[in-house]
């Protein structure tokens, strides 16, 4: 595995933990803790755009000016969706446990509709697992050695840890993310096949 993949891997983790937060520069348009951005959609449907063949001419314009090669421009688009994806999830996981589930706690559908603590707690954590799945299966798609796929999430793990820690009530956060993260790397990668047994 080419080094270039795992810078472009972190860079777009870091970019996808603050990313959820972007809507706080857009507070008059779509409220603390919006649909839009404490979730997967508008990465998923980007992806789903950018990888679309009538719109793959496009990304590689993007990446081209970095990469000739169009499989190294469709590898890198990979990687960035992988870690911003990541990114998000680990957001997520720390932002289920408020101090309460009252106000900017809870998911908003723009403009200003707080959907009420239920419905946010379902939705951060659908959100989470399909964030982690998507990112997982992708790397288990790649051509690199199982030692590596497992470092990447080791470090996956230990970044969400530590970005837990700096915030309060880091206990339970890391507890999510230490039985949670495992489970759906496991899924991601060999599904639930022995409860069929």
């Amino acid at each position: 595995m080419k080094k270039i993949y795992l810078v472009i891997l972190y860079v777009s983790l870091l970019a996808g933990l603050e990313f959820p937060d972007f809507d706080l520069h857009l507070l008059f348009f779509l409220g603390h803790r919006s649909i839009l951005t404490h979730g997967i959609i508008v990465p998923f449907f980007l992806y789903k755009f950018l990888t679309m063949e009538s719109y793959s001419k496009f990304s590689n314009k993007i990446f081209g000016r970095f990469f000739s090669n169009k499989n190294i421009s469709k590898e890198v688009l990979d990687y960035v969706y992988i870690g911003f994806l990541t990114g998000i999830a680990i957001h997520l996981c720390a932002d289920l446990f408020p101090k309460a589930w009252i106000g900017f706690a809870q998911i908003v559908f723009p403009p200003w509709i707080r959907m009420g603590a239920p419905f946010s707690i379902g939705w951060m954590l659908l959100n989470m697992f399909f964030a982690l799945k998507i990112a997982f299966q992708k790397i288990k798609q790649k051509d690199i050695k199982t030692k590596t796929k497992n470092r990447i999430f080791l470090s996956i793990l230990i970044i969400g840890v530590i970005y837990s820690i700096i915030d309060t009530m880091f206990v339970s956060k890391i507890i999510l993310m230490i039985i949670s993260f495992p489970v759906i790397w496991y899924y991601a990668n060999r599904g639930f096949k022995f409860i069929k047994k």
